[in-house]
């Protein structure tokens, strides 16, 4: 097929693949500009990442589609929907990322983003800008329930379905594909981003030098990420749990029993 081909980056919303994928957009964008292909500094350059989420620039698509190698495209939607609702980009996959947060970091940061950025406790409805006063209510407590209820947050149920499904149906989906696949995990990706993109570039196919993606990372830090949606978005230790000043023990037991195995199931 003549024309680019696409690195799609999927994930759950809150699992972190606007910083994945912007990565990998600037990742691409210094390894054409270092063949020659584009220029950074050309305001009419082909962009070399789209999100599909809040619809398709057809013409900006069908630009980069013509005159680059690859680029990234990223979304939170289910495979199944990505199919019917954007065909020539789907025709189009060569490789797929995907991007796996553990369920409880995606719940807890489902409930600051929420919280900061419209000023309601999610799944509560109770009026809050303060994550620390929501907590010190047990209203974060209350919303993790719910998240574990419905096995994802209810707020994103009906667009993108559940944490569970979700994992299920995108593995499911590059089993299938028959393509290079990687899932990436988000609280390893934020404290090593450079290893570990270089580790999926590698299992991608991609070209990408150690520079490119230092250069990229650069511009995508999570620092970056955080001033944008606030200072809760990345962890200092990704690895560390954080729930116990927030969750009673009961409430992480039951996050364990609906989750189980799946939430440990990350990739590189």
């Amino acid at each position: 097929m003549a024309g680019a081909s696409i690195t799609l980056v999927a994930g759950y919303p809150r699992s972190g693949t606007t910083f994945t994928a912007g990565s990998c957009a600037a990742s691409e964008a210094w390894w054409h500009q270092g063949e020659k292909i584009i220029a950074l500094r050309d305001k009419e350059r082909p962009r070399t990442g789209f999100q599909l989420d809040a619809g398709l620039d057809h013409a900006a698509f069908d630009r980069s589609v013509a005159q680059l190698q690859r680029f990234s495209v990223r979304t939170h939607s289910p495979p199944d929907k990505v199919r019917a609702d954007f065909p020539q980009v789907w025709e189009r996959v060569a490789r797929i990322v995907y991007v796996q947060r553990h369920p409880f970091e995606v719940a807890v940061s489902v409930c600051r983003y929420v919280i900061a950025t419209q000023g309601v406790v999610p799944g509560l409805g109770t009026a809050e800008t303060s994550f620390a006063a929501a907590a010190e209510r047990g209203e974060v407590a209350a919303f993790f329930r719910q998240f574990c209820e419905h096995r994802g947050a209810p707020n994103f149920v009906p667009a993108w379905g559940s944490w569970s499904d979700h994992v299920t149906h995108w593995r499911a989906a590059m089993q299938e594909a028959g393509l290079p696949c990687a899932v990436l995990s988000y609280d390893r990706l934020v404290r090593e981003p450079v290893m570990r993109l270089m580790s999926a570039a590698g299992v991608l196919g991609l070209p990408w030098q150690e520079g490119h993606v230092r250069r990229a990372v650069s511009q995508m830090a999570p620092e970056k990420v955080r001033k944008g949606i606030g200072a809760f978005f990345v962890g200092k230790d990704p690895e560390a749990l954080r729930y116990p000043d927030l969750l009673g023990e009961e409430d992480i037991r039951l996050g364990f029993a609906t989750f189980g195995e799946t939430m440990l199931r990350f990739g590189l």
